[in-house]
């Protein structure tokens, strides 16, 4: 049970936002006030309401019935991904269970929160952080905003698993967003960083799926940029800022020259790029065997030939992010043993 419903709400999609929280309470490590097992339950509770989210989406696509358009398109020979609530479509799962399954995700992710607040002494900036979450994440797909429905949906993901989750994450975990010595800039510019991947994951679905979603009517960012050129300069801001802004803090001395070894990752991102550019053109790339240095593609052969086009993309820009993060989280680990040691 517990399995199917992992597997329902997209458990393989976790990775794009558990290593941001991994980082930041691997960037909590030595100030005052951390605490490991609230750091850890902070990361779980992301995670939970990660699936919950995904989950709730489905819900209101159902309702909406976008996959119709979807299906639609793909007889007149578009491209259109397709593998979308499969479990309601074959019957083997009901309304009210899917509203079960969101209540469970969402009621465990709260008293994840609860448990956090209480040990924290009723700290207010973690009530903040996550009311300002939890009313973006649940009306992204939800009425009467239906923020994603309105051109909103990419910034919101990314503003909600980008500077809420950094910034609630490094809370829970040290407490140190607010010191004596003033607030914890870097962390809010490490959220933003990993906000702007964040919001290219789903960007990249909504600029190969903008055909499907102008039939449909939903207002994507990639719709509202309505043009090719438009969309695919959003994508580069999304995709190769993250790396300016660190370059940026080592050569101001704001951090270690070693958090430049984030550059590492720019093979990945140069070709998602070039892969996302080459979908416009209306180029195919080939699909069959990722090259390795792209980064793990779960079950690929298990994934219909028809969906491997956007997939392929999407698990290149999520392993973007997580090679991203876990650079920037060992390059931390190094620096504090070193810092003990010596």
């Amino acid at each position: 049970m517990i399995k199917r419903w992992l597997y329902n709400a997209r458990s393989f999609a976790v990775p794009q936002n558990l290593m941001p929280s991994i980082l930041t309470v691997v960037m909590a490590l030595g100030v005052s006030g951390f605490n490991i097992w609230l750091g850890l339950l902070a990361v779980l509770g992301v995670c939970l309401v990660h699936l919950g989210g995904n989950l709730l989406d489905d819900y209101f696509d159902w309702q909406d019935e976008l996959l119709d358009y979807r299906e639609e398109l793909r007889k007149e020979g578009e491209k259109a991904f397709t593998d979308k609530y499969p479990y309601l479509r074959d019957g083997s799962t009901t309304l009210g269970q899917l509203r079960a399954a969101i209540a469970v995700f969402f009621g465990l992710a709260f008293l994840c929160g609860l448990i956090i607040w209480i040990a924290r002494d009723f700290d207010m900036t973690l009530v903040v952080i996550a009311a300002i979450a939890a009313f973006l994440c649940f009306f992204y797909s939800a009425p009467p905003f239906k923020l994603g429905f309105h051109g909103l949906g990419e910034l919101v993901i990314g503003l909600c698993f980008g500077p809420c989750l950094v910034c609630g994450v490094y809370e829970a975990a040290c407490g140190g967003l607010f010191t004596e010595n003033g607030f914890a800039w870097h962390i809010l510019m490490l959220g933003f960083a990993i906000g702007m991947f964040v919001t290219n994951i789903l960007y990249t679905h909504s600029f190969v799926e903008r055909h499907v979603d102008e039939v449909s009517h939903k207002k994507t960012l990639a719709v509202l940029l309505k043009t090719d050129a438009a969309g695919l300069t959003a994508y580069a801001i999304f995709l190769f800022v993250p790396f300016m802004l660190v370059i940026g803090c080592v050569v101001a001395g704001y951090i270690h020259w070693a958090y430049s070894l984030v550059l590492l990752m720019l093979p990945r991102a140069i070709w998602v790029m070039w892969a996302m550019v080459m979908f416009a053109k209306k180029v195919e790339v080939p699909t069959d065997n990722p090259p390795r240095w792209l980064g793990p593609m779960d079950n690929w052969d298990k994934i219909e030939q028809d969906n491997r086009y956007y997939l392929m993309r999407w698990y290149t820009m999520r392993n973007v992010n997580t090679g991203f993060c876990l650079i920037m989280a060992l390059v931390k680990i190094t620096l504090y043993i070193i810092s003990i040691v010596g």
